[in-house]
């Protein structure tokens, strides 16, 4: 199960997603492959191969001021859309602070409930 930065399981609600979508920006700050990788495998057509062999060309990409704010991102669970009871969208207004490379092209994810625990599928 997940253990996202507030220190207790992530509840199945759009809640906890927002949570575990703050695990994962807390974990690119970090430059935490494991976590990413757990987060966001199934948002991959390879799935965790394709995860852990591009996530570190995206840690390149990133610069020092993205991390400092990465590890400070913010995910504001009332902004976080239900879409049934598996599956929430969290838009770009959600999330902050943002990185440049986010701002320049807002991306939207979606996440489902999967295993116990909330996972990106796009």
């Amino acid at each position: 199960m997940t253990k996202p930065s507030t220190g207790g399981a992530a509840a199945h609600s759009p809640a906890g997603a927002a949570s575990v979508m703050e695990e994962y920006h807390h974990a690119l700050g970090k430059k935490d492959l494991d976590t990413v990788c757990r987060i966001t495998a199934p948002a991959f057509d390879g799935g965790m191969k394709e995860c852990r062999s591009l996530t570190p060309m995206q840690f390149g990409m990133l610069s020092e001021d993205d991390f400092k704010k990465l590890k400070a991102t913010r995910v504001d669970p009332a902004k976080v859309q239900s879409k049934g009871a598996d599956k929430v969208v969290v838009p770009p207004s959600a999330i902050s602070p943002q990185i440049a490379m986010m701002a320049a092209e807002p991306k939207t994810f979606t996440m489902a409930w999967r295993d116990g625990t909330w996972v990106v599928i796009d």
